[in-house]
């Protein structure tokens, strides 16, 4: 008998890997042997299980993505906020204020009339809108939406790369006024001045438009 047993215990793992059962007496004979089939209630929690890992791995997926869209949706509409805040202001007069400051100096780091340079000048000029921009040219292309160079409209802020040694992708601005001119604040020896941006050194120096005000 305990011969028996002991067979049985050692057969044990292998008639779980083969599907059978099977007992043996002392000499090796086989006294008794059975096919084993699945437990259906094993077969359906491992099943279960698998979905649930499967789902749990689907839910990691899809709160990723939310949270990456949720990101771009907040960038998206601060952007959008920022192009819209505008919208009461009055464009004309923005442009008009620009104009009264022409022929005044430029002074770099300058930030008031009289004494201004170029990003100095457009911070300006907005504030006195109610708009507010950073304060740097480079700064300043960052806002706002990105135009065509062929689709500008007026009061839309034109960037150029004047001075490349600075080691930055944007050093000068100034401010679209229509039929292909803009008003900036130029330089020492030409202080606030109207250039064409077709007819003139810019045209090659330009980078990008943003339009801050529609």
């Amino acid at each position: 008998m305990k011969s028996l047993i002991l067979y049985l215990l050692l057969f044990t793992g292998f008639t779980m890997a083969s599907n059978m059962f099977t007992i043996k007496d002392k000499d090796g004979r086989v006294v008794k042997d059975k096919k084993i089939t699945h437990n259906v209630y094993y077969d359906k929690f491992i099943a279960e299980q698998k979905a649930l890992l499967e789902e749990i791995e689907r839910t990691k997926l899809l709160s990723e993505q939310k949270k990456l869209l949720g990101a771009i949706d907040t960038i998206s509409n601060k952007r959008e906020n920022l192009a819209q805040s505008a919208i009461a202001y009055n464009k004309a007069n923005i442009l008009k204020n620009a104009k009264k400051h022409l022929g005044e100096n430029y002074v770099w780091g300058g930030t008031t009339p009289g004494a201004f340079d170029c990003s100095g000048y457009m911070q300006y000029i907005y504030k006195k809108e109610g708009v507010s921009i950073p304060r740097t040219a480079y700064q300043q292309s960052k806002v706002g939406k990105e135009v065509s160079r062929f689709a500008l409209k007026k009061g839309d802020l034109l960037f150029f790369l004047t001075d490349k040694s600075r080691g930055i992708p944007i050093t000068h601005v100034g401010m679209y006024i229509g039929e292909g001119k803009f008003i900036h604040a130029a330089s020492k020896r030409q202080g606030i001045i109207i250039s064409s941006l077709e007819k003139s050194r810019y045209s090659k120096l330009f980078v990008k438009a943003t339009r801050i005000i529609k």
